[in-house]
C-alpha cells in the first residue's frame, strides 16, 4: 500500500510538472517578438550594390520561335512573311535589335532675389515736470531715437547635361498598342575602371527610320543610366572629412 501511495505521488508531480510548462502560441509569439527586452538585436547592413555587367533588367530576351503547323496549299509564297521592295521593315519581333542615337541635351537654371528694409523713429520734444519736490525744467529732458535695418540675399543655381552617343538596345516585349519595349547595356573598360550605359524605354514602330535607327529624344518613358566603376569613380565620391566639413562648416 505504501508503495502504491509514493507510485501516485511521483506521477502527479511529474504531471504538474509538464502542464506548468506547457506554453501557449500567445506566448510564444511575445517571447520572440522584438519587443521583447531579452531578444537580440542585430542592425540591418544597409550596402550599396555595385553595378556589374549582365543586369536581368537589361538582358536581351532569347526567344525562339515555334514553327505553327500550316496545311499545305502548294505554293511557295508566305503571306504572313511578305514585304514590298520599297517598303520599311516594320515587322519587329522579340529579340531584334534596334540602334539608339543618344542626343540629349539639358539645361535648367534658377534665381532668387530677397530684399528687405525695416526703419523705426520716434522723438519726444523738450519737457517740463514737476514731481512734488523734483522739477525738470526745460531742454533737460529730450530723446531721439532711431533705428534701420536692411537685409539682401541672393541665390543662383544653373545646370547643364549633355550626351551624345550610341547603344544598341534589344526589343524585350511589344504593346498592344505595336510599341517595342527595349532594353539593353554597353560596357567598356577603360586603364583603371569601367563605363556603362544602360537605356530602357518604349519606342513607336514608325519612329525607326530606314538604317534601323532611332534617336532617343523620341523614346517614351527612357531611362538613361550613364556612370561607372572602380578607381575613377571613387575619386568622385566625397570623403568622410569633407562630409562633416560640409555638416559643421
Amino acid at each position: 500500500m505504501k508503495k502504491r501511495c509514493q507510485l501516485f505521488s511521483l506521477y502527479a508531480i511529474f504531471t504538474l510538472g509538464g502542464c506548468a510548462q506547457t506554453v501557449s502560441e500567445e506566448e510564444e509569439v511575445v517571447a520572440s517578438s522584438p519587443t521583447n527586452p531579452q531578444v537580440e538585436q542585430r542592425a540591418i547592413s544597409i550596402t550599396e550594390e555595385v553595378p556589374r555587367p549582365g543586369h536581368p533588367d537589361y538582358t536581351p530576351v532569347r526567344a525562339y520561335p515555334v514553327e505553327n503547323v500550316r496545311t499545305p496549299t502548294g505554293s511557295l509564297f508566305n503571306p504572313d512573311m511578305a514585304m514590298g521592295l520599297y517598303e520599311r521593315h516594320t515587322h519587329y519581333k522579340v529579340g531584334d535589335m534596334i540602334l539608339v542615337k543618344l542626343d540629349e541635351e539639358t539645361l535648367s537654371e534658377k534665381s532668387l532675389d530677397f530684399n528687405t528694409d525695416k526703419s523705426s523713429s520716434f522723438d519726444i520734444d523738450p519737457l517740463t515736470l514737476r514731481v512734488g519736490g523734483i522739477q525738470v525744467e526745460d531742454n533737460d529732458l529730450e530723446v531721439d531715437h532711431g533705428q534701420e535695418s536692411e537685409f539682401n540675399s541672393s541665390a543662383q543655381t544653373k545646370q547643364s547635361n549633355s550626351m551624345q552617343g550610341s547603344i544598341t538596345v534589344y526589343v524585350t516585349g511589344i504593346t498592344p498598342a505595336g510599341n517595342l519595349l527595349v532594353t539593353g547595356e554597353k560596357w567598356i573598360t577603360m586603364n583603371r575602371g569601367k563605363e556603362y550605359i544602360r537605356f530602357s524605354g518604349e519606342v513607336r514602330k514608325e519612329d525607326v527610320d530606314e538604317s534601323n535607327t532611332v534617336m532617343s529624344s523620341k523614346v517614351g518613358n527612357a531611362l538613361i543610366e550613364y556612370s561607372g566603376t572602380g578607381e575613377l569613380q571613387d575619386t568622385q565620391k566625397r570623403s568622410v572629412i569633407d562630409k562633416l566639413f560640409a555638416i559643421f562648416g
